[in-house]
């Protein structure tokens, strides 16, 4: 063999051996934890792992607005304890602001004494409660609410001041949206494209899945009887480049001796559960701060009001579920969230 034919084999061998590195798909990492008292799961297309840098953002996250964490800066304040907020804490709050008003009040991040009132904090483990106990509740809900809105609470530079040392504050209605944009941050900081960042069943998803389309979610059924084993799912989506969030009422509730059913959902305008018939609502938007808190929303206002404020706020999305006639369940859903349903 001469030395020209030689050369010309090993050239070819070379650019056989470049275009198949060239052509060899970057794999897709999944990685989870435990963060804000719940599961997270990250999944994104990368040769390295970010696992460190995302939970090191959430590390720090939680230190700010974790009511789970005892040290955190939002326990200190429910403490009543010297604290300086930081800038998680300041996005937050500025959102929480911008969603009380925008419901007229539906959104409150100090409806956290109503829900210890209500029996739906960390210590409560309850079935049913006594037609008694309920009664009771219902007549002291209103001592609660003379302690509960956020007209009584300001920023006061690095401070949170309130009117009475009694209010208590659970930003939770955004925290984990927030640290779901915080996680996300980081990805995309790291040159990651496509991802998926889901943290206690709300996500944000960017570019493409690891099958190469959109990503495919399914919206769980809200049945009392729709276990976390053995979901039925509602609708199965096709999204990307947006957040999704769900709220319901149809696992986190007791009942009272004679039947009547109390949901977590807190009006903070009324100091007591709803009442209509909503069981869920699922939410599109841009990032998972604002869908996490237009979900609450949407719960506490009820089917109708929710869908008409749905189709009034740009690039928002919204399925919304209820009980109808013999406890049948109605979907009603703005245009935009019908597209997205591919079965």
């Amino acid at each position: 063999m001469n030395k020209f034919s030689l050369l010309t084999i090993v050239s070819v061998l070379t650019l056989v051996l470049v275009c198949g590195c060239g052509e060899k798909k970057v794999p897709y990492i999944h990685d989870t934890g435990f963060v804000f008292g719940t599961a997270y799961s990250l999944k994104y297309q990368s040769t390295e792992s970010q696992h460190n840098n995302v939970r090191a953002a959430l590390d720090e996250y939680d230190k700010s607005l974790s009511t789970y964490n005892d040290s955190s800066i939002i326990s200190k304040i429910n403490r009543n304890e010297p604290h300086t907020v930081d800038s998680f804490f300041v996005t937050v709050w500025n959102k929480a602001k911008e969603m009380n008003e925008l419901s007229d009040g539906a959104f409150d991040v100090t409806v956290r004494g109503l829900s210890s009132h209500w029996r739906f904090a960390k210590e409560y483990t309850l079935d049913t409660i006594s037609v008694e106990i309920y009664d009771s509740l219902l007549h002291t809900a209103a001592d609660v609410l003379k302690y509960t809105g956020m007209d009584k609470v300001s920023l006061d530079g690095e401070c949170i001041v309130k009117d009475d040392p009694r209010i208590q504050i659970d930003m939770c209605a955004l925290a984990e949206g927030y640290g779901i944009d915080v996680a996300a941050s980081v990805l995309e900081k790291n040159g990651i494209e496509n991802y998926m960042v889901e943290i206690g069943g709300e996500l944000h998803l960017k570019g493409l899945s690891p099958n190469g389309t959109k990503w495919r979610i399914a919206i769980d059924s809200p049945t009392e009887d729709n276990s976390i084993l053995e979901r039925v799912s509602q609708h199965i989506i096709e999204i990307t480049d947006c957040s999704i969030s769900t709220s319901g009422s149809y696992r986190q509730y007791y009942y009272t001796e004679d039947g009547k059913r109390i949901s977590h959902t807190i009006n903070p305008k009324t100091g007591r559960p709803i009442e209509h018939k909503c069981v869920s609502v699922s939410v599109i938007a841009s990032n998972t701060m604002t869908t996490d808190a237009l979900a609450t929303i949407f719960m506490v206002i009820g089917p109708d009001k929710a869908l008409e404020m749905a189709n009034k706020l740009d690039g928002v999305e919204a399925l919304i579920i209820y009980e109808g006639e013999d406890d049948q369940l109605v979907e009603i859903m703005t245009d935009g969230f019908r597209k997205v349903i591919v079965q």
